[in-house]
């Protein structure tokens, strides 16, 4: 039973696989059937495509030739109208090229020139023995030439001199920004687009201009600067007011230059303090408090050395660094980037050149008053280098390196005379020490302070104010930078402190000279106490100037024992003094030498000899007071110490003298030989030094 069911599943399965090969057999002949159809289709299409290709290709072939042939045509006919146009434009431009250009419509006259300058390339390259190439190089010259000429008259045109007052404003104002020099510009911004214009065309077809350019407006530099010198020597210099620069403002108060001058070298002062200080505390993070008065750049003591010249030239400085900032942002407006320094260097020349010999002028000038000993000037020199070397950084910004190098001369210039005055301070103190002549007197004849010793006081105080120029100056001699190197081997000076240990090397130098010459002129007093009081006077007077004006300090730098030594002399000066009355004083000092009284007597042998004491003593000391009255001691404290050790000195000798022997019968007329009593002593010493007692 169970294989009867096996079969019968066996075989249905079998049937129904049966059916479906016969199905897929059936699905497989219509697939050939209709891949058979599907070839045949392709196949009639192909021959149509070929049979299409065949018929269409020629035609497209001619089309591609007939699009050449009409492109060449277009192309020929544009060749021919450009070769027309190239013999036309000599007569097409003629006229507009010998006219030349017109201020506002430049545009025309260079398209003109631009065709004559294809025409040109042409006939130079296709048809080079043309008599139009001829034709058009010339006219293309004229044109080119026409074209400088406008570029010249525009220039001219719209540049002139500022006048002087408008230079000073521009001196004047308080920011340097380029906003503050718009007021001033002469070239409107339509005249600076033409010049642009012009200047790039000709740049672009290698035809000069720079020299047009640069000549012109450095004749405008020139001459603003000449216009300020002549200025300069009118009545009204230095009392200008400032314009007002907007419309409401109010004219500034009237300055002196001196002042207004103060007030531009503070500010840039102020700046380059800032400056450095900013650098110090971004690289080492200190906080830098401002110096005193004598650390600051420029002080009112500049004013006091202010010479007017000098003064002048500063302003003449400035101005010449103003106008040049000036035309360097004008120029930025017309000249291509690639011609700014060449342009630049020539327009500047000349302007430069005025100052440097300015320079040259003033400082062959204040060399002829330092000869004259007006050392003032001297002080001048060191204000103005001062305040030159402020403008450096100014001159770095402005100027290319040429001319920095050509205004290095006025620098320079400064940095001479200036060491000249110095040495020459120095010849004349010592030159001093060596001019007494036999029988002319120099000295004063109440012996005091001499002419020399203040005015060398004056001098070295007013140095002080410069230590900073005045030690760069120095450090340039040997002499003084070999002492430096001696006294930097003792202690360490930071560079500010260098330049004070330098002046007072030289302040050294000068009091050493001075202290000579005064020794040598005490030697033209014949009187001993004289001589001896007239040193004093200076000394102490040298002494105590320094003391005053803090000058003690600096010379400490390369003196250490300068105020022991000076005190130590004062004090020698004093008892050698003191020693002048020894002669009067021997004969009443020692008692013992003197007769003794016996009751009121002494022997008739001995009378004579207290008369003889008693005539010298009046003799010599009648005669010292006579001198010494004439004598002025200015200083009131020495004055009166000196009168006071007179009394101690001489009055106890003579008291002890007198209640011993006035009461004596020598002589049958006393009063004539004992003339003064203990207070006629003290009152007749009392009225020393001076001449009206």
């Amino acid at each position: 039973m169970n294989n009867l069911d096996s079969s019968l599943q066996a075989h249905n399965k079998l049937e129904k696989e049966a059916n479906n090969l016969a199905l897929l057999k059936d699905r497989v002949d219509k697939y050939h059937d209709l891949s058979t159809q599907m070839s045949s289709i392709l196949t009639i299409f192909e021959k149509r495509l070929g049979n299409l290709e065949q018929t269409i290709l020629p035609v497209y072939q001619e089309t591609e030739q007939l699009q050449k042939r009409q492109q060449n045509l277009e192309a020929t006919l544009n060749c021919l109208e450009s070769v027309l146009s190239h013999y036309d434009v000599s007569q097409e431009v003629c006229q507009l090229i010998h006219q030349g250009p017109v201020e506002g419509n430049i545009t025309v006259f260079l398209d003109a020139l631009a065709k004559l300058r294809d025409a040109n390339d042409y006939f130079r390259h296709n048809n080079s023995q043309s008599v139009e190439l001829e034709n058009v190089t010339s006219l293309f010259n004229t044109g080119c030439e026409g074209l400088s000429q406008h570029y010249s008259m525009l220039l001219k045109k719209h540049s002139a001199p500022l006048k002087p007052v408008e230079l000073l404003d521009l001196i004047y104002i308080e920011d340097d920004s380029s906003d503050e020099y718009t007021s001033f510009r002469q070239l409107s911004q339509t005249t600076r687009e033409e010049l642009y214009t012009i200047s790039h065309w000709l740049e672009q077809n290698l035809r000069e201009y720079t020299n047009i350019y640069a000549t012109e407006r450095g004749e405008v530099v020139l001459r603003s600067l000449q216009l300020l010198k002549d200025h300069q020597k009118s009545n009204s210099w230095g009392h200008e007011a400032l314009r007002p620069r907007h419309s409401g403002r109010q004219p500034e108060p009237k300055k002196t230059t001196s002042a207004r001058l103060q007030q531009i070298f503070e500010k840039k002062a102020n700046k380059l303090y800032l400056r450095a200080t900013q650098t110090i505390e971004q690289s080492t993070g200190f906080s830098i408090k401002k110096a005193s008065s004598h650390s600051d750049h420029l002080t009112s003591e500049d004013l006091m050395d202010g010479d007017q010249e000098l003064d002048k030239y500063l302003v003449m400085l400035l101005g010449l660094q103003r106008l040049l900032n000036w035309e360097r942002a004008i120029m930025i407006d017309i000249i291509p980037q690639s011609k700014h320094n060449d342009v630049f260097a020539t327009l500047a020349y000349n302007a430069i050149d005025l100052v440097v010999k300015d320079a040259e002028a003033i400082t062959q000038r204040i060399l002829r008053c330092i000869s004259r000993k007006e050392w003032t000037s001297a002080l001048g020199i060191f204000s103005a280098l001062k305040r030159v070397i402020l403008l450096q950084p100014d001159i770095d910004r402005t100027y290319d390196p040429a001319q920095r190098e050509q205004l290095k001369k006025v620098l320079k210039k400064l940095q001479h005379t200036g060491a000249k005055a110095l040495e020459h301070f120095l010849d004349v103190v010592k030159g001093e020490s060596s001019t007494n002549i036999v029988g002319q007197s120099n000295v004063p004849k109440d012996a005091t302070v001499h002419e020399l010793t203040s005015n060398t006081i004056w001098f070295i105080e007013h140095l002080y104010d410069h230590f900073d120029v005045i030690g760069s100056i120095l450090a340039q001699d040997v002499l003084y930078s070999t002492q430096l190197d001696t006294i930097l081997m003792k202690k360490a000076l930071p560079v500010e402190e260098r330049n004070k240990a330098l002046l007072a090397i030289y302040i050294k130098k000068a009091l050493a000279e001075l202290n000579l010459s005064i020794m040598n002129k005490c030697e033209q007093y014949n009187d001993q106490a004289t001589k001896h009081l007239f040193r004093l006077n200076n000394i102490h007077y040298i002494l105590k100037s320094l003391q005053r004006s803090n000058l003690i300090d600096l010379v400490t730098l390369a003196e250490p024992e300068c105020e022991h030594s000076y005190m130590e002399m004062i004090r020698e000066l004093k008892a050698s003094y003191q020693k002048t009355w020894s002669k009067m004083l021997v004969g009443i000092y020692s008692l013992d030498e003197l007769p003794k009284p016996v009751a009121g007597k002494v022997k008739d042998k001995d009378r004579s000899v207290l008369k003889e004491r008693f005539s010298n003593f009046n003799k010599d000391f009648e005669e010292a007071c006579k001198i010494q009255r004439g004598i002025s001691i200015p200083d009131v404290i020495l004055r009166e110490g000196i009168k006071r050790d007179n009394v101690e000195h001489i009055l106890p000798i003579y008291n002890r003298f007198y209640e011993i022997y006035s009461g004596v019968h020598f002589s049958k007329n006393p009063d004539k030989y004992v003339k003064y009593r203990q207070h006629e002593i003290n009152a007749m010493l009392s009225k020393l030094f001076d001449d009206s007692a």
